[in-house]
C-alpha cells in the first residue's frame, strides 16, 4: 500500500490519481496513433477523450455515493469529490461515457463503429492502471486466503480496518490478514482483454469480402462483465448484495447478456451484407 507517490511542499501527488492519469494518457496516445492511420483527427480524439474521462469519473463517483451513502457526509463536502482517494464504481462510467461518445461522434460526422474499434481495445489498458492504483491505495481488496499469492495490507488500510471490526482478537495497529490481491488479478485480466480486443479488431478488419466494424464494442463488455462477475466471488470489501449475488454481479450479468445479443446482431448483419454483395 502506497497511497501517496510524493509530496511537493503542501501538494500531495496521490498514487491512485497519478496512475489513472497515466493510463488515460497512454491509452489516448495509442488511440490517436491508430486514428491517424485511418484519417481521424488527433485533436477530435483528444477532445472526446477528455469529456469521456470527465463524465466517466463523475458517473463512477455518483454510483459509489448511491451504493455507499454511509461513506459520505455533508459535514465533509471535500470527501464527495476526492476521487484521488478511491471510491469509484467502474460500472457507473459506462452510461454517461457511451451517451457522450455517441453524441460527439455524430457531431464530428464520424462512423461510430469505426471509432469504437479505435477506442475499445485501449479501454482495458487504461482501466488496468486504475486497478493498479486501487492496489496501492488499498481498496477493492479480496477475501481472506491461505494462497501463497495472498497479501497483507498495513495498519490503517481499508482491509486492516475492516478486519479490525470484523474479527475478534484483531487490534487497531495490526496488519490485515492475507487477502486475495483482486486488484492485481484485475490488472492481469484487463491487459489480457486489451490483447484479445486488438487481435479481434485485426481479424475483423481483415474479414473477406467485407470487414466487420464494431465487434470490439460488445466484445469488450462481454470480457469485462465476465471477468468482473467471477472476481466478485473473492472480493472482500463488502459490496452490496441482493440474494446470493452482489450488485456488481447483477449488473455484469445484464451487461454480458445484452452484449452477446448485440454481438450476434453485428455478425448477422455481416452475413447479410456478404450475401447481398455476391
Amino acid at each position: 500500500m502506497y497511497p501517496t507517490l510524493l509530496n511537493l511542499g503542501p501538494i500531495a501527488i496521490h498514487t491512485y490519481g497519478f496512475l489513472i492519469a497515466v493510463g488515460f494518457l497512454l491509452s489516448m496516445h495509442f488511440i490517436q496513433r491508430d486514428g491517424e492511420r485511418i484519417g481521424v483527427d488527433a485533436g477530435q480524439i483528444s477532445n472526446m477523450a477528455f469529456w469521456v474521462l470527465l463524465l466517466g469519473l463523475a458517473g463512477t463517483r455518483i454510483t459509489h455515493i448511491i451504493m455507499y451513502p454511509g461513506d459520505y457526509s455533508w459535514t465533509n463536502p471535500k470527501g464527495w469529490f476526492a476521487i484521488w482517494e478511491g471510491g469509484l464504481v467502474f460500472h457507473g462510467a459506462i452510461p454517461p461515457a457511451i451517451l457522450y461518445a455517441w453524441w460527439a461522434i455524430r457531431r464530428y460526422k464520424l462512423n461510430f463503429w469505426k471509432m469504437a474499434d479505435l477506442a475499445m481495445p485501449y479501454v482495458p489498458l487504461a482501466h488496468a492502471f486504475g486497478r493498479l492504483g486501487c492496489f496501492f491505495y488499498g481498496c477493492c481488496y479480496g477475501i481472506r486466503t491461505d494462497w501463497p499469492l495472498g497479501v497483507r495490507f498495513p495498519p490503517g488500510s481499508p482491509a486492516a480496518l475492516d478486519h479490525f471490526y470484523r474479527y475478534t482478537g484483531v487490534h487497531a495497529g495490526d496488519w490485515s490478514f492475507p487477502v486475495h490481491p483482486t486488484q492485481l488479478y484485475g490488472v492481469v485480466g484487463l491487459l489480457a482483454a486489451c490483447a484479445l480486443l486488438l487481435y479481434l479488431r485485426k481479424r475483423a478488419r481483415a474479414a473477406k469480402p467485407n470487414p466487420i466494424d464494431g465487434l470490439t464494442f460488445p466484445a469488450y463488455f462481454i470480457l469485462y462483465g465476465t471477468g468482473r462477475f467471477f472476481i466478485e466471488f473473492i472480493r472482500g470489501d463488502n459490496n452490496p448484495t441482493y440474494g446470493p449475488l452482489t450488485a456488481q454481479q447483477i449488473f455484469s450479468l445484464a451487461l454480458v447478456a445484452a452484449s452477446i445479443v448485440f454481438f450476434a446482431i453485428l455478425l448477422r448483419n455481416k452475413r447479410k451484407t456478404a450475401t447481398a454483395s455476391r
